[in-house]
């Protein structure tokens, strides 16, 4: 860490600290294509396919997707993936994906999608699917910029989609898809690691990185199998770590990172406030840190405001900011002469912005 790195007591005003982690380049890990479809989009997917909407217009359909509980979640998530039916839809909301992470600054994403359910609701076949989600991905980069790969996930909910979606997630990175992990989603109640483990290690034997959700909902001991049973590279959530001294010196001594969503979190009821997220104290016990945003319109929380949350509620200053956008680029699976060219190009944009 240099020294340009800890800058906890700058006597930056806090409107500057706002406008400088607007402006300042950014890595998202943790971002659910299916829940960053923006409500406009989702209305003229469902006009063109046919799909009957709880809501008709634009305003109506943000009120349906403001986070209520849990169920209201799955109800959401399932209404938006249903809306999605031809190859022409997939390019169109990965296209403005890239769109939306140019207008945050956001350089390099690595993205989760739920291959199975959508193949169980559209009937395409998978390599339709990804065929059009990197026509989208495509035309992002080239008008915006704006670099990204795919984490295929595994809903824990529906275990006996596991196998398939492993195979297909080494077919797509074999056919040079952007396929870049394996990933485990849905609900830790109920489906814990052990249910996973034979297909993880086969991802593990297969080098497919793997990148499972624990500690969010459910306490440590889901982190200690991400870890043990599953062989996780990086964390999803991981914020329960906390409550284990143990864990939180296993991760902090391995530099595992975790992949906090800290809007996510207080939506869904792991934690009542800002004030008491662990967000600081994880980050001060010298754990490997990321901030992300998970499924923006679904929480009222894209990336740039979690980095505003950084600085109004955990008063974050510019040297601790750019450490976490760093941390994003050393978390990523980029190859590591990848990260060293990004994050040296996110030192010169942070000097810049610094001195303006």
């Amino acid at each position: 860490m240099t020294t340009a790195d800890n800058h906890r007591n700058e006597d930056v005003p806090r409107w500057d600290r706002c406008e400088f982690a607007r402006r300042m380049p950014k890595v998202e890990l943790h971002v659910h294509l299916e829940g960053s479809i923006r409500p406009a989009t989702l209305l003229e997917l469902a006009r063109r396919n046919g799909i009957a909407l709880p809501a008709q217009d634009v305003a109506g359909l943000r009120d349906f997707y403001r986070f209520r509980d849990f169920d209201h979640f799955i109800q959401v998530y399932f209404t938006i993936t249903d809306c999605l039916r031809t190859p022409d839809d997939y390019r169109l909301i990965a296209y403005e994906f890239g769109a939306d992470c140019a207008r945050q600054n956001i350089r390099y994403a690595e993205v989760t999608f739920t291959i199975t359910t959508n193949i169980m609701l559209t009937g395409l076949d998978w390599r339709d699917i990804m065929t059009g989600l990197n026509e989208g991905r495509t035309e992002a980069q080239a008008e915006f910029g704006v670099g990204w790969g795919w984490v295929l996930d595994i809903n824990r909910n529906r275990p006996e989609t596991q196998g398939e979606t492993l195979d297909i997630a080494l077919a797509a990175r074999e056919r040079g898809d952007g396929v870049l992990a394996l990933e485990l989603g849905g609900s830790e109640a109920g489906f814990p690691a052990e249910l996973f483990a034979q297909t993880f290690a086969r991802a593990s034997q297969a080098d497919l990185p793997r990148v499972p959700h624990a500690g969010e909902t459910a306490g440590p001991a889901s982190v200690w199998a991400a870890l043990r049973l599953l062989h996780a590279d990086r964390v999803g959530h991981g914020v329960r770590s906390e409550e284990d001294p143990e864990l939180i010196a296993y991760l902090s001594e391995r530099q595992i990172p975790l992949e906090v969503c800290p809007t996510s979190n207080i939506c869904l009821g792991v934690y009542p406030t800002y004030d008491v997220h662990p967000l600081r104290r994880l980050w001060e016990a010298g754990l490997l840190v990321t901030v992300n945003s998970n499924d923006p319109p679904m929480f009222g929380a894209d990336l740039s405001h979690e980095y505003r949350v950084l600085v109004e509620h955990f008063d974050f200053a510019p040297g601790e900011l750019e450490r976490v956008s760093l941390n994003g680029v050393q978390a990523s699976l980029l190859p590591e002469e990848a990260k060293a060219q990004l994050e040296a190009e996110f030192r010169a944009e942070f000097a810049r912005l610094r001195s303006e």
